[in-house]
């Protein structure tokens, strides 16, 4: 997959839950006991690249684990999370198509492997506005057939589970009484009420702040802290100021605030850089798709979300290559 910068979500999301006794008490407490048990946790560690179709990355963020089964296999766990209010109903869909190209770069590297390893999906959902998960977990539910005519195809109607945390279906007691490391319980609400929430530094310093002094402490918590920071500053929108984030100084400590103080200087930086690049990427995305109506007449809705969302760097590589190619498939692959 072409690289993308990441968002604070998925700078937030890979560094919290890469942390290995995160990501392993996150997937064994939705593994049953009997699928848990077959799988060598110790070996359990991040695997590079993202899966996620450049148009979706504003909902969907991806974290792809590698392990081995007891057996000695190789084996791997597809971290996702859904950021967005509504849930996605398709969903089953998603998974199968980034289990694909997950194969597909594995093969590349494995070219004469007569088997594929097992991918294990998990879905993470976290609505700001507190939306259940309402949609199908199996492809099976996708296939649009009546039940005389599902029944008959049988097997050969495709299926395809995912496991599920829904994070919505928790209050803010239930969510501090979870069975989880701290520091996981602080991602969860992070992604839960962290968006456009005046009152995060409260609910973070108060209802949360044992869990958060025990994760800034822990081995590498620091470093972890630093994307804490950075994905508050961001979905505050600027909302929070300096005068605001004493209560995290107070319960952290001096370390702390140069790490919060140095990140919002860099934050405003970067933040005016990123308008500029805003105001030339949306209007290279403009030309790009004037380019692309003239050439192939008609451009559909996720070509014309993709490079409405796409950065910079990216639409100017597409912009090259409508001149030399003769379709679409020619110009995004």
């Amino acid at each position: 997959m072409a690289d993308t910068p990441p968002t604070p979500y998925d700078s937030l999301f890979k560094e919290l839950m890469g942390n290995q006794e995160n990501a392993v008490a996150e997937l064994r407490s939705q593994l049953s006991e009997a699928a848990a048990a077959r799988i060598d946790w110790g070996w359990l560690k991040p695997y590079p690249g993202s899966f996620v179709r450049p148009d979706l990355r504003q909902r969907h963020t991806d974290l792809m684990l590698e392990t081995r089964l007891i057996d000695g296999n190789e084996a791997f766990l597809y971290c996702l999370v859904e950021h967005q209010s509504s849930p996605d109903p398709m969903m089953p869909y998603r998974l199968e198509e980034y289990r694909l190209r997950f194969w597909s770069a594995w093969l590349k590297r494995h070219p004469d492997a007569e088997k594929l390893p097992m991918v294990i999906p998990l879905v993470m959902h976290c609505s700001p506005e507190g939306r259940r998960w309402n949609v199908p977990q199996d492809l099976a539910d996708l296939i649009d057939l009546d039940e005389r005519t599902r029944v008959a195809l049988g097997e050969l109607v495709p299926r395809s589970r995912y496991l599920l945390d829904d994070v919505n279906r928790l209050d803010e007691p239930a969510m501090l009484a979870l069975p989880q490391p701290p520091e996981l319980r602080v991602l969860k609400v992070l992604l839960r009420f962290g968006p456009r929430n005046p009152d995060l530094i409260g609910l973070l310093t108060q209802d949360y702040g044992p869990d958060l002094h025990k994760s800034f402490n822990a081995t590498g918590g620091e470093q972890r802290f630093e994307y804490v920071m950075e994905y508050i500053l961001f979905v505050t929108a600027h909302s929070i100021g300096k005068g605001d984030l004493q209560p995290i100084y107070e319960l952290l400590g001096p370390r702390a605030k140069e790490i919060a103080v140095t990140l919002a200087e860099k934050y405003v930086a970067e933040g005016e850089a990123r308008g500029e690049a805003r105001g030339e990427a949306r209007g290279r995305a403009q030309t790009l798709l004037e380019q692309l109506r003239a050439k192939f007449r008609s451009v559909p809705a996720d070509v014309i979300n993709a490079v409405n969302s796409a950065d910079i760097t990216q639409l100017r590589t597409w912009t090259e290559r409508v001149l030399t190619a003769d379709t679409l498939e020619g110009v995004f692959s």
